[in-house]
């Protein structure tokens, strides 16, 4: 008897270790479950942390070429090379602040990204302005490749006009030509005592006093009605104006002259870059090294479709003689001159800049 119940007794004690070997390698197995779900946890939030959403300010109205042609191309293209880390979201015109604020914008982080012109942050891009002398370029594409080789040789000077930004790209939009309502302009003489309104540019004002007109300061999204109602006698104006401020439709002649090429910035916030992986900052990097020629492309085919416009609206479109365009080029000459004297005053190498421009002109003309 004592036997079968020393044998029950073994039975039972058997079955108790069995099963608490069972319970100790189910505990066990939970363990590693949530150690993998922990990994799996940890992993997903480091790919979150990772994750970047970029702001962009842009002085250009939702519709504008460029944003459709370019800008959102590019979102598109950022969101793809890194695999969904980085996306964007645009605020046009307005949307984030005046579009003379992008560029301030941009360096104290209430924007990742700002597109804007060089010209509406007076006082800050000395060198660059080298860009809007009078007759540096023929084309947006022809003005961006000057730019871009001029980037490249005085790269450190340029890059600390940009402090506190890290340049992605400069490019260059199509050139300014001289729009009136009723007279055509076919001399220089024939501007005198003319108003005519133009966007803040020092070169557009020496031109206008040169030749006698009336500088009238006018934002782009104004001129319409300005010359509609007679305020202005005229504009200075882009061909890439015509389909987006429908000037073709107020304008009865254009002088082209290719006067004044404007300079583009598109800047990142120092601290936003710093907070992208080397891996797409490299990507990026690929990615900015095309994309001021295609903005640059981009304005010479809206001004294209501009021409269109305004021969299909019965505008006469003029081009200066190529014989006659020293009248035009030779009274402006002291505008680069003073500009020449005024950086060199500042210590910055002034006449090197300028003398590398126009060297850069013949070659790649």
């Amino acid at each position: 008897m004592k036997k079968i119940v020393a044998g029950m007794l073994l039975l039972m004690l058997s079955l108790l270790m069995a099963c608490s070997g069972q319970s100790s390698e189910s505990v066990s197995t939970e363990d590693n479950g949530n150690s993998h779900a922990s990994d799996s946890s940890s992993q997903e939030g480091q790919q979150a942390a990772e994750a970047i959403e970029l702001t962009i300010a842009s002085v250009w109205p939702g519709p504008h070429g460029q944003h459709v042609q370019v800008v959102e191309p590019l979102m598109e293209e950022i969101e793809n090379v890194t695999e969904g880390r980085i996306t964007a979201t645009l605020y046009p015109a307005g949307g984030l602040g005046a579009p003379s604020e992008t560029y301030d914008m941009t360096v104290t982080g209430i924007a990742d990204i700002g597109y804007g012109l060089h010209n509406t942050t007076p006082g800050v891009f000395h060198l660059v302005s080298v860009n809007s002398l009078p007759f540096i370029g023929d084309s947006a594409i022809n003005g961006t490749e000057i730019s871009n080789a001029l980037l490249e040789t005085f790269s450190e000077e340029f890059e600390a006009e940009h402090d506190g930004t890290k340049i992605a790209y400069l490019w260059i939009g199509d050139g300014e030509n001289v729009f009136t309502v009723d007279k055509p302009i076919h001399k220089p003489e024939d501007l005198q005592g003319l108003r005519i309104s133009l966007t803040p540019s020092p070169t557009g004002n020496a031109f206008l006093e040169a030749f006698g007109a009336i500088p009238v300061t006018l934002p782009m999204g104004e001129v319409y009605e300005a010359m509609q109602r007679g305020i202005v006698d005229g504009a200075l104006a882009n061909g890439s104006t015509i389909p987006n401020f429908q000037l073709g439709d107020v304008a009865g002649h254009i002088t082209r002259l290719n006067l004044v090429l404007p300079t583009f910035f598109c800047v990142i916030n120092e601290d936003t870059w710093s907070q992208i992986s080397p891996e797409d900052q490299a990507a990026l990097e690929e990615l900015f090294a095309v994309y001021g020629l295609k903005h640059a492309e981009a304005y010479d085919s809206l001004a294209e479709e501009g021409w269109r416009m305004a021969e299909e609206k019965g505008v006469e479109i003029f081009d200066i003689p190529e014989e006659e365009k020293h009248l035009w080029e030779d009274p402006l000459q002291p505008v680069a001159d003073e500009w020449i004297e005024s950086i060199e005053a500042m210590g910055l190498p002034g006449r090197d800049v300028y003398e590398e421009v126009l060297r850069l002109k013949e070659t790649l003309d």
